[in-house]
């Protein structure tokens, strides 16, 4: 058991300020012994956001307070070979059901020689919850320069990592409790 909290601002996503308060449970299949080598978990995360929006959003709203949950699945697995890592997390706020998001999330890393390593990472995500989109026509400027979201129905990224690390064999001891 634990818990997430988090503030922020964001222009691109028109929030003045957004506070979150969310306690989560995880569940890992694998006993806490083999977590350096292997872990299925289950999160679950349901709490609170007070929203704050610079400008009115498309819904008419100029602050609130969300109230949702989500639930996540991730598989990683560390071989002498390399690392993979999949990730399912869906969420959805309770007001209504229908604002909803599903991401897909997977990263494989490939240790090629000692310290040289390959890392492949990819994500989707179905997205059903703009909620804080601001009314009215975007300018191209704001668009460009990213200081606006535009609605979408989807969103992906990938990207390929050459990486080189040296120095303590002690130095990525770290505790793997809520995917840190």
């Amino acid at each position: 058991m634990g818990s997430f909290q988090g503030a922020s601002s964001s222009t691109f996503s028109n929030t003045k300020l957004q506070v979150a308060f969310t306690p989560a449970f995880e569940y890992n299949l694998f006993p806490y012994s083999e977590s350096t080598r292997r872990e299925l978990r289950f999160l679950y995360r349901i709490g609170a956001r007070k929203i704050q929006y610079r400008e009115e959003t498309i819904f008419d709203k100029t602050e609130e307070t969300l109230l949702g949950h989500e639930l996540s699945v991730t598989l990683e697995t560390t071989q002498t070979w390399g690392s993979i890592e999949f990730s399912l997390e869906g969420s959805n706020f309770f007001h209504d059901f229908s604002k909803n998001r599903l991401t897909f999330f997977a990263e494989l890393e490939m240790r090629l020689f000692k310290g040289f390593s390959l890392t492949l990472v990819g994500s989707y995500s179905r997205i059903r919850d703009q909620l804080s989109l601001t009314k009215g026509d975007a300018e191209t400027e704001d668009v460009l320069l990213l200081r606006r979201e535009l609605a979408t129905s989807f969103e992906y990224f990938s990207f390929v990592r050459l990486s080189y690390t040296f120095g303590s064999i002690f130095s990525s001891v770290v505790n793997s409790r809520f995917g840190n």
